[in-house]
């Protein structure tokens, strides 16, 4: 359903948003580790990230990157949405071009609700829900 790098992303994350602070910045270098994102990877979505203010960063001796409480705000959707480049939970599960309610695909009528559902539990997940909600270890996404 997901991209490896919007499932990347999240578990990044969430071991972001429960290990640092504008005090405890984290490097790429440690996210990777504890997260077991390959490190040159992690590097490009994270500074997609940081680039559309999803996430922030510093440079420099005490840099690296951290979330601030209005950043908090951001849904999973969001960065699912930022990562892939579109809304993949809105386009039809066939790849047909004009798949809607009006001109369905084969499949549509079955799986539209179910995937409008998961749309909907991913906005409904903030960056803050995914603060101290277990270890990192519980995050195995792939």
């Amino acid at each position: 359903m997901l991209s490896n790098s919007s499932k990347y992303a999240v578990k990044a994350l969430a071991y972001i948003v429960t290990a640092s602070s504008e005090e405890n910045k984290l490097l790429v270098k440690n996210i990777a580790e504890e997260t077991d994102v390959p490190k040159p990877f992690l590097s490009k979505i994270l500074q997609q990230l940081s680039t559309k203010k999803y996430i922030s960063s510093t440079k420099g001796p005490n840099g690296g990157f951290f979330v601030t409480k209005e950043q908090l705000k951001h849904s999973v959707l969001d960065i699912v949405i930022e990562i892939e480049g579109k809304d993949r939970l809105q386009l039809c599960a066939l790849n047909f071009e004009n798949c809607d309610a009006e001109n369905p695909c084969p499949i549509h009528k079955f799986i539209a609700p179910a995937k409008e559902a998961l749309r909907e539990s991913f906005e409904a997940i903030t960056l803050e829900d995914l603060k101290d909600k277990g270890t990192i270890e519980n995050l195995d996404m792939t």
